[in-house]
């Protein structure tokens, strides 16, 4: 017995609609400066940026309406495909990967406002990863508590996923990556012990790449003092607080920024916030993390009333991957955290970021289609876990009926049935 669908959550189609607005706006705000000196173009940035809306909005639209379970009948084909990509950047030309010393993209055309496509594989691998992580847990969530069937083979084909990201070099999408499969687990219900000893791993693998081999080790000494290093690996952190501090309360007003003016590199992807800052102020920076909260609120909400482990698994990894990636981007341009090129998901130029949050959302929005109320009646098409996951699914992990009252299965109890 499945719900009938209903209407999506439109609050938060609306957060998105929101932040894609700003974006365009903020977009070409920061960028019509370099567009004009290096293309001859003001609005060469705000045209691609435009057709990757374009595309990610019809990508929603169609996504919302595709019926959730129908992914999963392709998770292994699109994490395959993801893996192929994720190659395929490692193999093919410099010239047709590699952008400021990081092959990170796949590129076709010749150039000109629409001539020169671009592709980043990493962006499509988070959802495809989601997607067959959330298949893969839910038929084995009697395994979870298991290292040799559960959490071995789930941290190869994570280890695998980050290793080739890594190769890239992509520190940043790493640490994003390493977030959604650790929120995806614990929420499938995974022991708390196997997390926090992976996350050991992980802070152990990283230590490594700094320490002995240096990797990105400029960006931490940068961290710690970026004024020593303000000619070089400190000038882009700091020209970053120089916008948010001089924008105060109500902004030095729209298109009035001064940072942008050669001054703050790549104002309008990885410091993007930076020119909010500036030039809508505190007032501007505190609406796009209000923004980011309500996705977050109600894509966990969604997940909670999801009418099965896959569908709740699925909210949860798209939920998590972006306002997790969102809370690194401001931490970087706030300089909590170090540095490190990751986009701010719907407000970043970058069409493939752009497209695919969006088609993740249309798949969260047809999710919220089929959620469940809590007191409504929901027979689970798989068993639950041994434990009670993370987050409580109990419309999903439950046989409910509507006198109050639900069937209790599991070890020593039986076929009974406990008052709520």
């Amino acid at each position: 017995m499945t719900a009938r669908t209903h209407k999506p959550d439109y609050v938060l189609l609306a957060a998105v609609g929101a932040l894609v607005g700003v974006g365009l706006v903020m977009v070409y705000s920061a960028s019509f400066v370099e567009a004009f000196n290096e293309r001859g173009n003001q609005y060469y940035y705000l045209l691609r940026q435009c057709v990757g809306a374009l595309i990610g909005i019809i990508g929603l639209l169609i996504t919302q309406r595709i019926d959730y379970r129908v992914w999963r009948r392709y998770s292994v084909h699109l994490m395959g495909l993801a893996l192929v990509l994720l190659i395929l950047v490692l193999i093919l030309p410099a010239s047709m990967t590699e952008v400021n010393g990081s092959r990170s993209w796949i590129r076709f055309g010749s150039g000109g406002v629409f001539g020169l496509f671009s592709v980043q594989p990493s962006e499509f691998a988070k959802l495809a990863m989601i997607v067959y992580f959330a298949d893969w847990l839910s038929r084995r969530s009697d395994k979870l508590g298991n290292v040799t069937y559960g959490l071995v083979p789930f941290a190869v084909i994570l280890g695998l996923v980050c290793g080739l990201i890594m190769l890239e070099p992509d520190l940043g999408t790493t640490i994003v990556v390493l977030v959604i499969g650790g929120v995806i687990y614990f929420a499938a219900g995974a022991k708390l012990w196997h997390l926090a000893g992976a996350a050991g791993l992980g802070a152990l693998a990283f230590w490594m790449l700094v320490q002995v081999f240096g990797f990105r080790n400029y960006r931490i000494e940068a961290f710690k003092d970026p004024w020593k290093y303000a000619d070089s690996f400190g000038y882009q952190p700091i020209h970053a607080l120089y916008a948010l501090g001089s924008g105060g309360i109500f902004g030095t007003g729209l298109g009035q920024g001064r940072q942008k003016f050669q001054w703050l590199p790549q104002a309008y992807t990885d410091t993007i916030f930076a020119i909010i800052g500036e030039e809508l102020g505190l007032i501007g920076t505190t609406a796009v993390m209000i923004a980011f909260a309500v996705i977050a609120y109600r894509g966990f909400r969604i997940a909670g009333r999801a009418p099965n482990p896959f569908a709740a698994l699925v909210a949860v990894g798209i939920t998590a991957w972006i306002c997790f990636q969102a809370l690194i981007n401001i931490g970087v341009t706030t300089s909590l955290i170090p540095f490190t090129g990751i986009t701010l998901p719907f407000l970043s130029y970058g069409s493939t970021s752009l497209i695919t949050c969006l088609l993740g959302v249309g798949i969260l929005l047809n999710i919220s289609r089929h959620t469940v109320p809590r007191h409504a009646q929901e027979i689970v098409d798989e068993p639950p876990p041994r434990r009670s996951p993370a987050f409580a699914f109990s419309p999903s992990l439950a046989l409910r009926r509507r006198d109050g009252r639900s069937r209790v299965s599991g070890p020593g109890s039986g076929r009974r049935y406990r008052r709520r």
